[in-house]
């Protein structure tokens, strides 16, 4: 009894306040769940295959490496990413973190990132923990919640596997987009701990982000995991930058 009358309150708030694409600002019908109408869903493009066993970089060969990854070191295992980092997904990324009320589409993202991670085999066999990179305090205040954490907690659910808030963000680093790459690896020197080791001595973790560019914050993520006991650090964003 109570779920109908839920359903039949949100039916009479969106009538006086009416649903909108979070893209287009199209009109949605007054219990749509996704926030997003079909159109701009169906933009939303996949990481396409093949992709760099490493990194999951979209390259020419199947089973190959990205040039990237050739002359670098990783301290994750692998990393893949459910979609581009573009269009209509680039825009809801950025709604969901900063608009007013972008928490709302944590539910649709997170279905995305739920329906792509099962199509890599064996990606997630083995994995005992998933976590998130962390936000340092002010950002979190300001934002009011971490849009990493909201991801993992929905991966979390559909693999069945504990969330743990393993790290803490104890530097309050410049955003990674306004650097280049060589920048973008001294500004997070320093910048995260894990809060527990007992917690993740020996386990393989699955580690979330919303985005993965040059992969720097993942990366610094995973040494400081590795360095405090984890067996092996694989990464999973909801998107990857072209």
């Amino acid at each position: 009894m109570v779920k109908p009358i839920i359903e039949i309150a949100k039916t009479f708030v969106n009538l006086i306040y009416p649903l909108h694409c979070a893209s287009c600002k199209k009109g949605l019908e007054p219990l749509d769940k996704n926030c997003v109408c079909t159109h701009c869903a169906s933009l939303i493009r996949p990481n396409p295959y093949p992709y760099c066993t490493r990194c999951g970089r979209a390259v020419d060969l199947k089973g190959g490496v990205c040039e990237e990854c050739k002359g670098a070191s990783f301290s994750f295992e692998s990393a893949r990413s459910a979609c581009l980092y573009e269009g209509v997904m680039k825009e809801l990324i950025h709604t969901f973190k900063y608009a007013s009320g972008g928490l709302r589409l944590g539910n649709f993202l997170s279905n995305i990132m739920n329906n792509s991670i099962r199509s890599y085999p064996g990606f997630t066999e083995g994995v005992e923990i998933v976590t998130f990179v962390p936000l340092y305090n002010n950002r979190l205040r300001e934002r009011g919640f971490n849009q990493s954490k909201v991801l993992a907690a929905g991966i979390s659910r559909e693999l069945e596997i504990p969330v743990m808030d393993c790290l803490d963000k104890i530097k309050n680093t410049k955003h990674q987009s306004e650097l280049d790459r060589s920048d973008r690896l001294s500004n997070l020197t320093g910048a995260f701990r894990v809060r527990d080791p007992q917690d993740i001595t020996g386990k393989i973790i699955l580690l979330i982000d919303d985005v993965m560019t040059t992969g720097s914050t993942l990366n610094e993520c995973a040494r400081v995991l590795l360095d405090d006991g984890a067996k092996e650090v694989r990464c999973f964003t909801l998107a990857r930058g072209l």
